[in-house]
């Protein structure tokens, strides 16, 4: 079979859900260092974190903020955002 995997249904408000989850290959997470198998982008910046980071982002309170920023660059055509910066209490 050919073509494009398949993607997850886009939200009515055009956020995107955050589901796009890498996984399978070993790595390390880019903020704590643990190993992991699954990975996401950050919303604060380009780190690829592991499930309990993002976790720990997602309760953040600059997360909306954070996504209405990475959306605003998407719809004006910035596919290289990097995003509005890591709060230091999650660093």
């Amino acid at each position: 079979m050919t073509g494009a995997p398949h993607a997850p249904p886009a939200r009515a408000d055009g956020m995107d859900t955050g589901a796009h989850i890498s996984g399978g290959t070993h790595m390390n997470c880019e903020r704590c260092g643990n190993g992991t198998t699954t990975h996401q982008m950050s919303f604060f910046n380009t780190q690829m974190c592991c499930h309990a980071c993002i976790e720990q982002e997602r309760a953040h309170p600059k997360y909306a903020e954070a996504r209405a920023a990475e959306k605003m660059a998407l719809d004006a055509g910035d596919r290289n955002f990097n995003g509005i910066g890591l709060p230091n209490d999650l660093c």
